[in-house]
């Protein structure tokens, strides 16, 4: 429900929560209608990033600012996720083609960047960066281990996983047993080459 003024500091504190971001819907939800959102980006306060996405125009630029607008564009409810994930919290060597993100959504976005999968997460399932949310460590793996990689990348993501002290082997191969046979055999091997 739109407010009678739009609210400039609710804006600036939702859109430092996700790096700059926020969406055309966000922006209306504060009070914003669509002639004030056109004469910002007009006048140079905000840059139309991407269809229904905008930044503010003088946020500094960072290394994960891709992360974070993603994940703004889904309104803030998508989670950095898969081999996406994995390559930010230093598991493996996956090189991820495109930012693999989770979003429990109808919201159909055809972008040649991104790979939606629709998962419902749980707070569980996440922590926070600051600017965006990416799966824990103990969930990237059980992904990837639904997933398609080979054995062998997984064996790499979980070893890595191991080393760095990210997952505890005992609390993956718990979390593993109660998901789907596949996904417990799998991670059961990687765990077993890591010793």
């Amino acid at each position: 429900m739109s407010t009678t003024r739009p609210s400039t500091v609710e804006l600036r504190r939702l859109a430092a929560s996700q790096d700059g971001y926020f969406t055309v819907e966000q922006a209306e939800s504060l009070g914003f209608d669509h002639p004030s959102i056109q004469a910002s980006i007009v006048a140079g306060d905000w840059t139309k990033v991407e269809r229904n996405l905008c930044r503010l125009a003088e946020w500094p630029h960072s290394d994960l600012e891709q992360f974070a607008m993603w994940c703004a564009w889904f309104g803030g409810d998508a989670v950095i996720s898969h081999q996406s994930a994995a390559e930010l919290h230093g598991f493996g060597h996956l090189h991820p083609q495109f930012v693999h993100v989770s979003a429990y959504t109808n919201m159909r976005l055809a972008d040649t960047r991104l790979a939606v999968h629709r998962l419902q997460l749980t707070p569980h399932d996440f922590e926070s960066t600051g600017t965006f949310r990416i799966t824990t460590p103990v969930r990237t793996v059980l992904d990837l281990a639904a997933g398609g990689i080979s054995q062998i990348t997984l064996d790499e993501v979980v070893g890595d996983a191991v080393a760095i002290g990210r997952v505890d082997p005992g609390v993956l191969y718990a979390e593993a047993s109660s998901g789907t046979e596949r996904v417990t055999e799998r991670v059961e091997l990687a765990l077993s080459a890591c010793t």
